[in-house]
């Protein structure tokens, strides 16, 4: 097995720094241990998709065993406790139009820029 992440629908070979775009740069280190847990779990490297729904992070495969899905399902709980901007420790925020995971550095730059757009 070569470790390669694959896009499941086409096919096309992705790197993780691709992957990583994907999401807000404070979720990057999550992800890049995600995948490296996987692989050392046996995953194919299939990815259907990555990416925030509802202020977490969404990290979809095909096939993998039981101890591959709660490898993902806990990286997406941990989401919730990272701001998905900095990284560090944050909380979900659902009072700025949408939901985001922010630490309170993030969230108070976010209200600002809402209160100057509103």
């Amino acid at each position: 097995m070569t470790n390669q992440i694959t896009w499941a629908f086409s096919g096309r070979p992705a790197t993780l720094e691709e992957v990583q775009q994907q999401v807000g740069f404070g979720w990057n280190t999550l992800v890049k241990e995600l995948i490296a847990e996987l692989f050392s779990l046996g995953w194919d490297g299939k990815l259907y998709q990555i990416k925030e729904k509802f202020g977490g992070l969404r990290f979809y495969i095909g096939e993998g065993s039981d101890e591959i899905h709660a490898a993902i399902q806990a990286a997406e709980d941990y989401s919730y406790k990272l701001c998905e901007v900095t990284g560090k420790a944050g909380e979900l925020r659902d009072d700025l139009g949408w939901m985001r995971v922010l630490c309170d550095e993030e969230y108070a730059k976010a209200k600002e820029k809402k209160n100057v757009q509103s």
